[in-house]
């Protein structure tokens, strides 16, 4: 499939999904998405301010790159091979942030019934906001 196609495929497919779940309660699509991405998204810094240190911008870009390691890790239906090349990254290297989403997240991401999971807490996420 050509990626228009693919993309416009997968648009269909969060539509369908986001239809499908609109009916469900804002709390409970806060609690599955705090559940299985909080560990994720609780990555921020402690303090307000206007200007943040260099520590909180480096946190936040590492944040900011694992939550899109673990989207396309999710639309690469979990094949690490396809993660890499989409991401333009080595296999090592997306081995490795897989490995750290796992310890933070707490899951096994090689597991379909794992991405299943973090793909319905994405679709929440997306209809919270």
């Amino acid at each position: 499939m050509e990626p228009v196609a693919n993309k416009q495929a997968e648009d269909r497919l969060m539509l369908e999904w986001m239809h499908l779940f609109e009916k469900l309660p804002q709390e409970s699509m806060t609690a599955y998405v705090d559940r299985y991405l909080g560990g994720l998204l609780a990555m921020k810094p402690d303090r307000a301010c206007d200007k943040p240190t260099l520590k909180e911008r480096n946190e936040r870009r590492q944040r900011e790159e694992l939550l899109l390691t673990l989207e396309t890790l999710i639309a690469c239906d979990g094949q690490i091979n396809e993660l890499a090349a989409k991401m333009f990254i080595h296999r090592n290297t997306a081995a490795y942030r897989i490995e750290k989403l796992e310890k933070l997240l707490g899951m096994p991401l090689k597991q379909t019934e794992s991405l299943l999971r973090l793909k319905l807490a994405f679709i929440f996420k997306a209809m919270l906001h």
